[in-house]
């Protein structure tokens, strides 16, 4: 099956509260259902080009995980609130396109905690759970807040970065043995003794956690990142999926949303 890569998707087969993704990839042939491909040998065959996935034009070099130059600095997927929602305008009608913004930044967003290996901070729209925590590899996580708008979730978030990690180390949250941190509510408590009284627009929200479970085989001890740039044919047998990773046997992992645009041929 050959096909221009787009992050995976998937479908939860689970409850509300316990997430089970069942992760596919969509290609010129149809939907590549990965989580049946789990304990098989597979082959990605990268063909040398790559599309933007915004105009679909034919690239040397992708920008901002899929776009051309221009679609890049022009698409309100691509504008800088995207990845720093503290700089969000569109709540004084400020946006490359209001009509997106209306939907996607002046609308309900939280602001949560995550387990990724190790505790993070985050802001996501409230139509995005759980796909932000699924394609951050969490396998547990809490909302803090609700904010009206995102530029009010990243400012909060701004603030909670004193006492908080925004990252993901993406080694550590693969070899993560998905144990739940004990202080997982305690923080939650810390973060929003942290907030009180600073001015910020928010409602607490209720001390629920969600787990996400990933399929997968086992957990390699090592791990090697693969990049199609360097390595154009990956023929290993899959023991997992965790986040947007791939994880193969011998500890090499393939980062399928970095690889967003290229044209790749997959085989069993």
């Amino acid at each position: 099956m050959k096909g221009v890569l787009r992050k995976m998707k998937f479908e939860n087969e689970g409850g509300e509260y316990q997430v089970k993704p069942n992760y596919y990839i969509e290609l010129e042939e149809g939907m590549l259902k990965m989580n049946d491909l789990v304990g098989q040998s597979i082959g990605l065959k990268y063909q040398h080009e790559i599309y933007c996935i915004s105009c679909g034009k034919k690239i040397k070099k992708s920008y901002g995980q899929g776009f051309c130059y221009p679609c890049f600095i022009k698409v309100p997927e691509a504008e800088e609130c995207v990845l720093r929602p503290e700089l969000c305008r569109a709540h004084e009608g400020i946006a490359r396109d209001m009509k997106f913004a209306e939907e996607n930044c002046l609308v309900d967003h939280f602001v949560y905690l995550a387990w990724t290996g190790g505790l993070k901070v985050g802001v996501t729209r409230y139509h995005q759970i759980p796909t932000r925590w699924v394609d951050q590899g969490a396998t547990y996580a809490i909302k803090v807040c609700k904010t009206p708008n995102r530029y009010s979730a990243g400012i909060i978030e701004e603030e909670l970065k004193a006492i908080l990690s925004d990252k993901t180390a993406w080694q550590r949250m693969l070899k993560d043995r998905e144990e739940v941190p004990k202080d997982f509510l305690a923080e939650k408590a810390k973060a929003l003794e942290f907030l009180n009284g600073k001015g910020f627009e928010y409602r607490p929200e209720e001390d629920v956690v969600y787990t996400i479970t990933y399929p997968k085989v086992e957990t390699p001890q090592k791990i090697k990142s693969l990049n199609l740039e360097k390595v154009d044919f990956i023929e290993e047998k899959l023991i997992g999926i965790k986040g947007q990773y791939l994880i193969f046997e011998s500890g090499t992992v393939f980062n399928v949303r970095n690889h967003t645009g290229y044209l790749v041929e997959f085989s069993v």
